[in-house]
């Protein structure tokens, strides 16, 4: 689920009139802004007969406001820098 390295990097959106919470991807551009494809068990309400699924980014230091199910807050990064330190990904918590 988490990037491999500690950085993001933009890329054009291609991801037309789907790309919306929960809706399935394979690929990181496929998404709408501020979502990110994670692999389908991430949520309930996605297709587990999908590769991924596209999830909310958010803010470990606020409220949960994950939509999904079950869905927390969990930490993009395993170790990350001061400048991501806060960065999450709503995905189921495990």
């Amino acid at each position: 689920m988490p990037p491999t390295e500690d950085s993001f990097t933009c890329f054009p959106d291609d991801s037309g009139a789907e790309g919306q919470e929960f809706d399935p991807c394979e690929y990181i551009n496929v998404c709408d802004p501020g979502l990110a494809c994670v692999p389908s068990d991430a949520a309930v309400e996605c297709d587990p007969l999908q590769i991924g699924c596209c999830s909310p980014l958010c803010d470990l230091t606020q409220p949960n406001t994950c939509p999904g199910v079950g869905q927390e807050c969990v930490p993009v990064f395993q170790d990350p820098t001061p400048k991501y330190a806060d960065v999450g990904i709503c995905a189921l918590p495990g």
